[in-house]
């Protein structure tokens, strides 16, 4: 009987500590839905506009060539 109560005491805490793991990435992502709300809410509003993104010049070489893969060269036989 003292085996029996031992083993589901052991059985409950083992799923308390699952439960509590379980709570925790619930408020993470709790949090990160209350954000993304605010974030929506903010978009919605009638005055709201896009913030353009500033974006950065291609870094020029001196050889003209754009980025990429080289091409192969086939050699003829």
């Amino acid at each position: 009987m003292a085996t029996a109560d031992l083993n589901k005491l052991q059985q409950i805490l083992a799923n308390a500590e699952e439960n509590d793991a379980v709570l925790t990435q619930i408020r993470k992502h709790v949090v990160k839905i209350n954000e993304l709300m605010t974030e929506l809410n903010a978009m919605l509003e009638p005055g709201f506009r896009v913030e353009k993104k500033e974006r950065k010049p291609r870094a020029t070489n001196g050889t003209g060539k754009r980025p990429g893969r080289p091409k192969k060269n086939v050699s003829a036989e």
